[in-house]
C-alpha cells in the first residue's frame, strides 16, 4: 500500500474511533438528556446510526485534516512517516 494512502486510512480511522468514543460518552453520561431520549426512542438503530455516523465522519475528517496540516514538508522528513 502506498505510504500516503496508508497515512490517510490510519489517521481517518483514529479520528472515527475518537468520534465514536465521544458519541458513546454523550449517551452514557446523559448529556442534555440525550441518553434518556435514546432509551425512550422507538427507532434506536436509526438514532445510533445517525449519531455515530455524524460524529465519526466529523471527527475522522478533522483528525485527518490536522494530520495533513502537521505533515512534514521536506522529503527526508516525509520518508520517516
Amino acid at each position: 500500500m502506498p505510504k500516503l494512502i496508508k497515512f490517510v486510512v490510519i489517521n481517518s480511522a483514529i479520528g472515527v474511533l475518537i468520534g465514536w468514543a465521544i458519541a458513546a460518552g454523550l449517551l452514557w453520561m446523559n448529556i442534555s438528556g440525550l441518553g434518556d431520549m435514546f432509551m425512550h426512542s422507538d427507532a434506536k438503530p436509526v438514532v445510533i446510526a445517525l449519531l455515530f455516523m455524524s460524529f465519526g465522519v466529523t471527527f475522522g475528517f478533522a483528525y485527518l485534516a490536522t494530520a495533513v496540516m502537521l505533515m512534514p514538508t521536506g522529503k527526508d522528513d516525509f520518508d520517516r512517516l
